[in-house]
């Protein structure tokens, strides 16, 4: 069974759902620490003039909350939301065949940052077709060390891990022996970004957009391609 882990993100990019649609089993790993001025509550997306432009959900946050417990400023945040992807993308090709699932998604969320994020992540993956990976929440899953390194073998053990997906984050911290001795095979995430290049709206490429980029770009079953085919053997 393949594992990863990884901390929520608003709308993430490609090399996110790299790693998720790599694995059996897809770890939210919310009690994390909130982080200012990071993808926990921002995307990029494609404006209409072909410049990236930043989303951003405002919260309200102190220094050391966690993400689970971030809840995002603006009461109109829904809208405001909307409009910005409605006003980037009502152009493309699969726009209408894929914005009323995700709108529903964005509408219906909470105002808590993990669980908006968590449910425009679960309309993204249901778009791709995801269905095959089991998603689990990390407060559902026991664990009692405080080592990073720690808590990550722990999750794998329960969840019955035989191989986990790093990220590249993971080798300022991550001590593979812990895990070899688990039993767990460690495989480095072999996302080249280079290899992500696909057919947007407009003459100019804007890389390390959002997901939905690529998926109102080119629909769910050619996006998916792209991303699966960013890894690298």
């Amino acid at each position: 069974m393949i594992v990863s882990i990884h901390q929520p993100h608003f709308l993430p990019w490609i090399g996110y759902f790299n790693k998720v649609l790599q694995s059996d089993v897809f770890v939210w790993l919310n009690y994390v620490q909130y982080r200012k001025n990071y993808f926990q509550n921002r995307t990029r997306l494609k404006n209409t003039n072909e410049e990236p432009l930043w989303l951003t959900l405002p919260v309200h946050a102190k220094h050391d909350m966690l993400i689970d417990q971030v809840v995002i400023a603006d009461s109109r945040w829904r809208i405001r939301v909307c409009k910005t992807v409605e006003q980037c993308y009502r152009k493309t090709t699969h726009f209408a065949e894929c914005w009323p699932a995700l709108s529903a998604a964005i509408m219906q969320a909470p105002d808590s940052l993990d669980g908006a994020n968590y449910q425009t992540f679960q309309a993204v993956l249901q778009l791709l077709e995801g269905n095959r990976v089991r998603v689990i929440r990390a407060e559902e899953i026991p664990v009692t060390s405080d080592d990073p390194t720690g808590r990550l073998v722990e999750t794998c053990r329960f969840l019955g891990a035989t191989r986990y997906i790093a990220g590249k984050g993971g080798h300022n911290y991550l001590r593979v022996e812990e895990f070899e001795k688990a039993g767990i095979a460690v495989d480095w995430q072999q996302f080249d970004p280079a290899r992500v290049v696909y057919s947007q709206l407009g003459e100019r490429f804007v890389p390390g957009l959002s997901v939905i980029d690529c998926i109102f770009n080119l629909g769910p079953a050619k996006a998916r391609e792209v991303i699966q085919g960013a890894w690298t053997p």
